[in-house]
Protein backbone atom coordinates (compact mmCIF):
# COMPACT_ATOMS: atom_id res chain seq x y z
CA UNK A 1 0.00 0.00 0.00
CA UNK A 2 2.69 2.77 -1.29
CA UNK A 3 -0.21 5.53 -1.33
CA UNK A 4 -2.05 5.38 1.86
CA UNK A 5 -3.06 8.58 3.59
CA UNK A 6 -2.26 8.40 7.52
CA UNK A 7 -4.17 10.55 9.80
CA UNK A 8 -2.02 13.53 10.04
CA UNK A 9 -1.78 13.98 6.47
CA UNK A 10 -5.55 14.09 6.40
CA UNK A 11 -5.53 16.89 9.22
CA UNK A 12 -2.92 18.67 7.14
CA UNK A 13 -4.98 18.68 4.00
CA UNK A 14 -8.03 19.62 6.10
CA UNK A 15 -6.47 22.27 7.36
CA UNK A 16 -5.56 23.34 3.69
CA UNK A 17 -8.90 23.64 2.66
CA UNK A 18 -10.84 25.22 5.69
CA UNK A 19 -8.39 27.30 7.52
CA UNK A 20 -6.94 29.59 4.74
CA UNK A 21 -5.87 32.30 7.12
CA UNK A 22 -4.06 30.04 8.60
CA UNK A 23 -2.38 28.80 6.22
CA UNK A 24 -1.83 32.40 5.10
CA UNK A 25 -0.43 33.40 8.55
CA UNK A 26 2.34 29.68 8.24
CA UNK A 27 3.47 31.19 5.05
CA UNK A 28 4.06 34.71 6.40
CA UNK A 29 5.92 33.24 9.02
CA UNK A 30 8.08 30.88 6.82
CA UNK A 31 11.36 29.87 8.28
CA UNK A 32 11.78 33.14 9.95
CA UNK A 33 11.57 33.17 13.60
CA UNK A 34 8.86 36.28 13.93
CA UNK A 35 8.21 38.49 17.57
CA UNK A 36 4.47 38.26 17.47
CA UNK A 37 3.56 42.45 17.36
CA UNK A 38 5.70 42.19 13.88
CA UNK A 39 3.61 39.19 12.46
CA UNK A 40 0.47 40.64 13.48
CA UNK A 41 1.84 44.08 12.29
CA UNK A 42 2.78 42.34 8.97
CA UNK A 43 -0.68 40.61 8.59
CA UNK A 44 -2.27 43.43 9.55
CA UNK A 45 -4.50 41.90 11.72
CA UNK A 46 -4.39 42.20 15.50
CA UNK A 47 -6.91 40.55 17.09
CA UNK A 48 -8.29 37.96 14.64
CA UNK A 49 -4.28 37.27 13.95
CA UNK A 50 -3.53 36.57 17.37
CA UNK A 51 -6.44 33.92 17.66
CA UNK A 52 -4.77 32.27 14.84
CA UNK A 53 -1.99 31.61 16.07
CA UNK A 54 -2.97 30.28 19.31
CA UNK A 55 -5.19 28.02 17.53
CA UNK A 56 -2.09 27.27 15.03
CA UNK A 57 -0.09 26.30 18.36
CA UNK A 58 -2.65 24.18 19.59
CA UNK A 59 -3.05 22.15 16.24
CA UNK A 60 1.24 21.93 16.70
CA UNK A 61 1.40 23.74 13.58
CA UNK A 62 3.38 26.88 15.44
CA UNK A 63 6.02 26.97 18.17
CA UNK A 64 6.23 29.52 20.57
CA UNK A 65 8.78 30.66 22.91
CA UNK A 66 8.80 33.75 25.75
CA UNK A 67 12.11 35.49 25.26
CA UNK A 68 12.31 38.63 28.20
CA UNK A 69 9.16 40.19 27.25
CA UNK A 70 8.59 39.13 23.67
CA UNK A 71 6.88 36.30 22.18
CA UNK A 72 8.84 34.15 19.30
CA UNK A 73 6.80 32.19 16.87
CA UNK A 74 8.54 29.39 14.51
CA UNK A 75 6.95 26.74 12.42
CA UNK A 76 6.75 23.51 13.43
CA UNK A 77 7.76 20.37 11.31
CA UNK A 78 3.84 19.89 9.96
CA UNK A 79 3.40 23.83 10.12
CA UNK A 80 6.49 23.62 7.30
CA UNK A 81 4.34 20.36 5.41
CA UNK A 82 1.43 22.80 5.30
CA UNK A 83 3.08 25.25 3.77
CA UNK A 84 4.98 22.80 0.86
CA UNK A 85 1.67 21.38 -0.05
CA UNK A 86 0.36 25.18 -0.44
CA UNK A 87 2.91 25.69 -2.63
CA UNK A 88 2.83 22.53 -4.30
CA UNK A 89 -0.99 23.10 -5.17
CA UNK A 90 -1.32 26.74 -5.49
CA UNK A 91 -3.31 27.65 -2.15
Amino acid sequence: MANTINMKQVQLLRILVKERAIVRLLKTIGNSDYPTRELLNKLGAYGYGHKLLVRSEKIGLVQRRVEKNRVYNKLTVDGKKVVKLAKQIGV
